[in-house]
């Protein structure tokens, strides 16, 4: 009986440390899970891990990534196992919440776009050209709506009319450059090799480093996030984000000067800095203080009421807690509005051995904008004759910068007469590329 209790005992006390421990086992299993999706949120990323700049999550927020989360950039898409591997070597980030550390204006983890944007985005698939319609509202008076469309040949690594390609081009291809920083605001060396294996190197002649320092620098093959490097927060320039508020009706265009009374709001509050609750009464005070002095509708009262509340939500998403931090601070490579994107390479002055240039071709990746001012078409189309083949000058790597010294009459077949200008009018006087100062470049309407 002794022994038959005693297996019994034994067999009693197996059964129940098997369970207890299968239980253990698997609530350590479930905590692990729990644990790991934690450690992949937005939330661990953003306050936990490390501390970025309070604004990026707000900004990735309204953003057009605002489902994609903070590791699938920086730590890729990749299988389980890698993931963990991965995050390892993230040691850095805790370290430095713990030992204090300046805030990056770059990120250091990103993964290449093949691990990531690749995922989602094809680049060599076949894109049609789009059209683009950028709208502005001028400083003045009427808050004057100028229209600038576009058709952009996006591409996708094919040949295109002319010889000349669509803008993934640059991803289907092997193209390689050097960067002098780390957001890659400057390049001044670039190098592609063809599907036969032929290289062409391209050095900028501006450049202060020397050819044989860039040599043995790092080299970096072009993807995705090279141009669109601010897809998942991106700090947009304010003016803009009111331009785009107006057009779509959350601020008044009726309200006389609103424009440049947000532009006014926009430079006073530049100068804040610190916790963005902080900063909020502030700029409702900034704001208030631009309302208009006397007695207003309720129309009047209501779209008042509606500007304020923008301008609040607008400084939100571009005011920084840093000091000295702003969105310029953070350049977006996709044009050449505010920051030289396309123009770090494109700029003419990209050399190869046989003197030829990166060239300087808007109609590379669009065609001649079209300008409409308060309802009035301010660009002339070319008139191009038919049958009549453009001249061999056109072709060359810098024509877009150097056409204004090589005018004669003959021009005057295609595109009308020739006058100087920015107004619009003729071809020669597009205000969509006269009469401003593009970042690194110029394209002023005056001969030279």
């Amino acid at each position: 009986m002794k022994i038959k209790l005693g297996r019994r005992t034994l067999m009693v006390g197996t059964v129940t440390t098997l369970v207890i421990a299968g239980i253990a086992l698997a609530v350590l299993g479930a905590a692990g899970i729990v644990a790991w999706e934690y450690t992949n949120s937005n939330a661990f990323c953003t306050n936990s891990c490390h501390q970025v700049h309070p604004e990026e999550p707000r900004a990735h927020a309204v953003s057009a990534h605002a489902r994609v989360n903070c590791v699938e950039c920086h730590m890729g898409r990749l299988p389980t196992l890698q993931l963990m591997v991965a995050k390892v070597g993230h040691w850095r980030e805790p370290w430095a919440m713990l030992t204090g550390y300046e805030r990056p204006l770059h990120a250091s983890t990103m993964r290449p776009a093949r691990d990531s944007c690749e995922n989602c985005h094809w680049p060599t698939v076949k894109h049609d050209d789009k059209v683009r319609t950028k709208v502005h509202y001028e400083a003045d008076a009427k808050n004057t709506e100028v229209r600038t469309k576009l058709v952009v040949h996006t591409g996708g690594g094919e040949a295109r009319e002319g010889a000349t390609r669509g803008i993934h081009w640059h991803v289907d291809q092997n193209v390689e450059f050097v960067t002098v920083d780390e957001q890659k605001r400057m390049i001044p060396w670039v190098r592609i090799t063809d599907k036969d294996g032929k290289a062409t190197t391209y050095v900028d002649a501006s450049s202060k480093v020397g050819r044989a320092e860039l040599d043995q620098m790092a080299k970096r093959r072009m993807d995705c996030s090279d141009c669109h490097n601010s897809a998942g927060h991106p700090f947009t320039n304010p003016a803009d984000r009111v331009d785009e508020a107006i057009q779509e009706g959350r601020i008044d265009q009726g309200i006389p000067s609103i424009k440049a009374r947000s532009n006014a709001i926009i430079e006073k509050a530049s100068a804040l800095h610190g916790p963005i609750q902080d900063q909020i009464p502030v700029f409702k005070q900034i704001i208030a203080d631009a309302a208009p002095k006397g007695t207003l509708t309720p129309a009047q009262q209501k779209a008042e009421a509606q500007f304020a509340q923008t301008m609040l939500e607008i400084l939100q998403l571009t005011e920084f807690e840093t000091k000295d931090v702003t969105w310029k601070s953070f350049p977006n490579h996709v044009g050449h509005k505010d920051f030289p994107g396309c123009f770090r390479c494109h700029d003419g002055k990209h050399f190869n051995e046989k003197g030829e240039a990166i060239r300087l071709q808007c109609t590379l990746c669009h065609d001649v904008p079209q300008v409409t001012v308060d309802g009035t078409l301010k660009t002339v189309a070319s008139t191009k004759m038919p049958g009549l083949t453009p001249p061999e000058g056109h072709g060359a790597p810098n024509w877009m910068h150097d056409h204004r010294s090589k005018i004669d009459d003959s021009c005057a077949m295609c595109h009308g007469p020739i006058k100087w200008g920015t107004d619009g009018g003729n071809f020669c006087a597009n205000p969509a590329c006269h009469g401003r100062k593009w970042p690194e470049l110029s394209l002023d309407a005056k001969k030279s």
